[in-house]
């Protein structure tokens, strides 16, 4: 490759990198840890504004309840709960609101309330 093809490669590579390539970087997401128990999920609300992405972690903690299974009926999430395992959900809402979340049963009950 010729020399002045090499310097116009590396400035245009040094011009890219700082501008983030050109590329909007996208905001990271706010990590919220929600412990699911026998007696439900804690916390039982989170507060999100919409556009915001959240990284919600579910770690079941006792094998008494029904906390088995996590379930977003609006977003057609359903996932097992081993215990004592992180189970992360990606997710951003669009707009205002109330996101239920549940157990595979129906009987914990919980929210992202999204303003």
């Amino acid at each position: 490759m010729p020399r002045a093809l090499r310097a116009l490669s590396l400035s245009a590579l040094l011009a890219l990198t700082a501008c983030g390539g050109g590329e909007a970087s996208a905001p990271a997401a706010r990590r919220v840890a929600i412990e699911v128990s026998a007696s439900g999920y804690t916390p039982s609300e989170v507060r999100a504004r919409a556009g915001e992405p959240l990284l919600l972690v579910f770690t079941r903690t006792s094998e008494e309840g029904c906390g088995e299974v996590l379930a977003i009926p609006s977003h057609d999430i359903r996932r097992d709960l081993p215990l004592n395992q992180p189970v992360e959900i990606a997710l951003t809402p669009s707009a205002a609101g109330s996101l239920r979340f549940t157990c595979g049963m129906d009987m914990y009950d919980g929210a992202i309330v999204v303003e």
